[in-house]
């Protein structure tokens, strides 16, 4: 099945009444600025909307919707789908909010700036975090070191 990205007026757009996904004004405003900074990303990621008697209701891209409005935009880039099953959207809800994977940390410290890791979205503590995991495994490798001697040398 093919889907056409349409622009619907965000006047238009109902936003799903219970939707578990919820960001700080923090992470609003992060994404406000990864949106306005790159608006074609958007359009490669548009909203997903259920029409159901003619009233579409965004399932998924809920916080871009809220971020494009803020944004003082009138339209955002839509996939429609017509009267989907209670479960395959109960579930793209969940799907679409839920991380899968975890980063490659040394790929990331090698070959990205921290500040557009930031920018883009990733946190300080995150990033800390991942550094305190090395040191603390470092660590741990040169006790183990310690222990270990070799009767030859004393190494």
């Amino acid at each position: 099945m093919t889907h056409t990205i349409e622009y619907i007026k965000i006047k238009d757009l109902n936003l799903l009444e219970e939707n578990p996904r919820k960001i700080t004004s923090e992470q609003m405003n992060k994404l406000c600025s990864s949106i306005e900074s790159d608006k074609e990303f958007f359009d490669l990621r548009p909203c997903l909307v259920n029409r159901v008697d003619g009233k579409l209701t965004v399932y998924a891209g809920n916080q871009r919707v809220r971020a494009a409005k803020k944004l003082k935009w009138k339209e955002v880039p839509c996939l429609i789908e017509d009267s989907l099953d209670e479960n395959i959207l109960k579930s793209r809800i969940i799907k679409d909010n839920v991380q899968f994977g975890e980063f490659d940390w040394d790929l990331l410290a090698n070959n990205y700036e921290v500040c557009d890791l930031i920018e883009w979205g990733l946190t300080a503590d995150e990033l800390v975090g991942s550094v305190q995991d090395i040191e603390a495994l470092e660590e741990t490798n040169e006790t183990k070191s310690e222990k270990v001697k070799c009767e030859l040398c004393g190494k």
